[in-house]
């Protein structure tokens, strides 16, 4: 079964997307034809305008579909593809958990590199070429500006789900530049990584074992940022907690509040890996 019905029942099975996407789907599935004009255009535009966030569901569904095809003309192994897809039921989830939305898609302009074949999940982690431009407008060209790196690099994103376990990144590591090697010939000899995981300060809180430490330590960190909100909404749930509040349910949250109540601050670290 092929369409938005096919894509919709195998990403179920898969466990990419849940039931409740599902159902959000099928309303759309008399729409087929729309939804997949609507899809083609997202793919070529980047872009999804449509304020409706469960239309926004079915035609990145669709755009899946059509990466499918696409996935398939270059013998991209079916499991990539499911693994990479499952940031669609990632993104979901993160709505209904923070109630932006209860059913449907709001960050549709991330997944747009999904289905246009511009980032793939690679085991732990997600890879994705960017040109050099991109990274010295990270907020760290100062730095960068000093160092040689290569014109296009393989960004690294950490997805939600599963341990940060130090054995399945660099397996990660390793099955990178074999992939884009073989997949579209293009050799890649470095990672970039602009994440919270790799703020320095981070190890003033954290437990020397930490999964989190030795991801980063797979780095050069070569330039940090403060104040950033994103450990706060992994660590905590919320961008903008009360911390006055907080119940800690976790080590890490414990020493994470811990070290914030002594005037300690969350930010962003910039790290360099040679593959």
């Amino acid at each position: 079964m092929n369409g938005l019905e096919g894509i919709t029942e195998d990403l179920l099975e898969r466990g990419c997307i849940s039931a409740e996407d599902a159902r959000v789907a099928q309303k759309y599935y008399s729409r087929e034809g729309e939804m997949r004009k609507k899809a083609q255009k997202f793919i070529a535009d980047k872009k999804l305008t449509c304020p409706d966030p469960g239309e926004r569901l079915a035609v990145t569904l669709c755009a899946a579909e059509i990466a499918r095809v696409r996935y398939a003309e270059r013998g991209i192994s079916d499991s990539i593809f499911y693994d990479t897809m499952s940031d669609i039921g990632v993104w979901t989830a993160d709505c209904r958990r923070t109630g932006s939305l209860v059913n449907g898609l709001d960050n549709t302009a991330w997944l747009a590199h999904h289905v246009r074949l511009e980032l793939f999940k690679l085991g732990r982690l997600q890879f994705q070429p960017i040109k050099r431009p991109v990274i010295l407008n990270m907020g760290l060209a100062c730095i960068l500006k000093m160092r040689k790196l290569p014109d296009v690099c393989l960004n690294v994103h950490i997805p939600r789900g599963g341990r940060l376990d130090e054995g399945a990144c660099k397996a990660s590591f390793y099955a990178a530049p074999l992939f884009f090697e073989k997949y579209f010939g293009k050799k890649y000899t470095v990672c970039t990584c602009l994440s919270w995981l790799l703020y320095p300060d981070n190890k003033l809180f954290m437990k020397k074992n930490s999964n989190i430490l030795k991801f980063a330590s797979m780095f050069e960190i070569t330039g940090k940022r403060k104040f950033n909100p994103d450990a706060m909404q992994y660590i905590f749930g919320s961008k903008n907690p009360d911390f006055q509040k907080i119940v800690p349910s976790t080590s890490l949250q414990k020493s994470a509040l811990e070290y914030y109540n002594s005037g300690g601050s969350f930010g962003l670290g910039f790290g360099i890996k040679n593959l």
